[in-house]
């Protein structure tokens, strides 16, 4: 598979809402769509934003570092709750 972005995506974990930084266009931001449905891109924010219901975030984070892994790109995590 070849690789889509060059840098790492971070995410941003904002108790219930989380931040992904990564580009709003593009191969992965396609993929990513699909994958996750009920995620939008902020234009003001510059990033992808998602909502988490309270308690769900263990298994959100899993999904999202394995969507990530699967497609070759690097993740840094910020906790920012």
């Amino acid at each position: 598979m070849t690789e889509v972005v060059s840098k790492p995506v971070v995410l941003t974990k904002m108790c219930e809402l989380h931040g992904i930084d990564m580009p709003k266009e593009g191969e992965l931001a396609e993929r990513f769509s699909r994958a996750f449905p009920s995620a939008n891109y902020d234009q003001n924010a510059g990033e992808w934003r998602m909502v988490w219901k309270k308690g769900a975030y263990a298994e959100s984070k899993a999904r999202l570092e394995a969507f990530f892994a699967d497609n070759g790109v690097e993740i840094r995590q910020v906790d920012r709750c």
